[in-house]
């Protein structure tokens, strides 16, 4: 029997799976479809886009996005998509697994999910999925639970990631937990509907990234859990566990590229602030720089906060990013290890004009602090049957003011990323090994593995995949400009050199008529320009090319 797997990808509260991500889904599969001794064929829907569909036995699509985002990797399969894959492929056995095997929603925030009516597929599994579908392949019952399951899948299908067309340059998703591990949650949030908190054992994640190491993979985030800090720990954290379950990750890893993390929820981090500051400690020792605690605040509006049992104060919240900012925020060449990132939802009940000025209030002050925020995201809630908020809704869409939600978006990206940036990466930070990623007009945009790795911008085409050294050179508002180093000064097109800094533009075809240059000296001496200390550093002095 053969299995064609397509991955739509996946984005959930707590699992991603947009290139340059893979998340579990595929791998688990991958894994059940070895203990059912089935051959496996893997493909992503960008693959099979424009292409026909490989003949097998039992098809198996996995999409579905719980959580608006915009993607630059993939872009994940819609509904439509998904019943037209179904339509073309003629097997025994069609699977739909993922959200989208519940819901029928597409990539948009501010809108209700609704039921689907995939009438095509044989099976639409999701919650619970590993032990449907090993019954399914093998006819057989699994009696040891989920969690011993996944063991054996996550380890038999870590090879498929030699598959992935995006390999090795492929961030896998790791399964720390599921479930929430707040006794009331909030209004809005899926997680919750997977059940009780869990935490999957220290060696059971150990032994999976040995046998993703082993099979190339070298790009790590631990995710698939609603907060790092829980691991191990419901009621109480447990310091001790996570920093086993790092220390042994960097043991059966030692040459890893990536290790980063996802989730953390502020409330839990205010009330055991403690032993929570044992663990950041933790993850900023055995880490990679750029790494980033995804805190879902969604509101600093009192109103908002109680009407949606919310996780924390902004008074709290301030405490608990001092405390990250204070341990993490020590700098590699320039990056810091590990700062906070904020969520903003908007369209939850009790919101109101006022939440607006709240949320902006509250951000500039954090700005004004001298405080490091990563990123800010935001974005408009989604309503899932299940959920307090679908019911408080009545099943009828959440109420976003556009006007008020566009402005919102302005003000923000003007007046706190720009100037968040340029204290996050300042001039003459150093980005190690970014991938180029796409092309448009005379720039490259690239980016790094990460945890949502910010975009550079590069005045040059560069083939794509290209790995290059980076140094920033100026700021957007959610990305940044940056050269490839070392700079030559006498080969580089001119359109590359007017970002270097200390070069106007009154000089460059003064540039292009006297070079080459003998050295620093020369060029000084010839143009009457000083550049900054740190990227006389970056530059070079070849012969010019004929």
């Amino acid at each position: 029997m053969k299995v064609l797997i397509i991955d739509g990808y996946v984005d959930e509260p707590a699992h991603f799976g947009v290139p340059p991500y893979l998340s579990t889904y595929p791998r688990y599969i991958t894994g059940l479809a070895h203990m059912a001794n089935y051959e496996i064929e893997y493909k992503t829907i960008d693959q099979i886009r424009d292409s026909e569909i490989p003949n097998s036995d039992i098809l198996v699509v996995i999409g579905g996005v719980t959580v608006p985002g915009n993607y630059m990797g993939g872009t994940p399969m819609t509904v439509r998509e998904a019943q037209e894959i179904a339509v073309r492929f003629d097997s025994k056995l069609k699977i739909l697994v993922g959200s989208m095997a519940a819901y029928s929603i597409d990539r948009s925030g501010g809108v209700v999910a609704r039921p689907n009516t995939f009438e095509k597929y044989d099976a639409k599994m999701w919650r619970g999925y590993e032990m449907k579908m090993y019954k399914l392949f093998t006819g057989k019952e699994w009696k040891k639970g989920r969690i011993a399951l996944i063991k054996r899948a996550a380890i038999l299908g870590a090879p498929i990631v030699k598959e992935h067309p995006n390999f090795p340059d492929l961030m896998c998703e790791l399964e720390l937990g599921m479930g929430c591990e707040r006794k009331t949650h909030c209004s809005f949030c899926t997680e919750p509907l997977f059940g009780e908190f869990v935490s999957r054992p220290v060696e059971d994640i150990i032994e999976e990234v040995k046998s993703l190491y082993d099979s190339g993979a070298r790009h790590f985030r631990l995710g698939r859990i609603s907060n790092i800090f829980a691991y191990m720990g419901k009621v109480t954290p447990q310091p001790e566990a996570l920093k086993d379950l790092y220390m042994g990750i960097r043991e059966v890893a030692p040459d890893l590229k990536t290790l980063h993390t996802d989730n953390a929820n502020p409330g839990y981090m205010y009330s055991h602030i403690k032993p929570v500051e044992k663990m950041v400690a933790t993850i900023v020792e055995y880490n990679t720089p750029g790494d980033i605690l995804s805190m879902g605040v969604e509101s600093f509006d009192p109103q908002v906060i109680k009407a949606n049992n919310l996780k924390i104060s902004e008074k709290h919240f301030i405490e608990v990013i001092q405390m990250v900012n204070l341990i993490g925020a020590k700098r590699v060449e320039g990056v810091p290890k590990l700062l906070p990132g904020i969520n903003l939802l908007y369209g939850l009940t009790a919101e109101r004009r006022a939440t607006y000025k709240i949320n902006e209030g509250i951000l500039m002050r954090i700005l004004e602090s001298g405080l490091m925020i990563r990123r800010v995201n935001v974005r408009k809630v989604m309503a899932f049957p299940g959920t307090p908020l679908f019911e408080a809704l009545g099943g009828k869409m959440p109420r976003v003011d556009e006007r008020l939600y566009r402005h919102h978006k302005y003000v923000l990206r003007n007046k706190f990323d720009h100037p968040m940036l340029k204290r996050v990466f300042p001039q003459g930070t150093i980005l190690r090994d970014v991938i180029v990623e796409k092309h448009s007009g005379n720039l490259s945009y690239g980016r790094q593995m990460g945890t949502y790795p910010i975009l550079i911008g590069i005045p040059k085409i560069l083939p794509l995949r290209t790995h290059i050294d980076c140094v920033v050179v100026d700021h957007g508002q959610r990305s940044l400009t940056a050269l490839p180093i070392p700079v030559d000064l006498n080969t580089e097109p001119l359109k590359l050199l007017r970002w270097v800094p200390g070069i106007g533009k009154s000089i460059l075809s003064r540039i292009e008529f006297e070079r080459p240059y003998k050295n620093m000296e020369d060029f000084i001496a010839h143009t009457r320009t000083e550049l900054p200390e740190w990227m006389k550093e970056m530059v070079l002095f070849n012969r010019k090319r004929s």
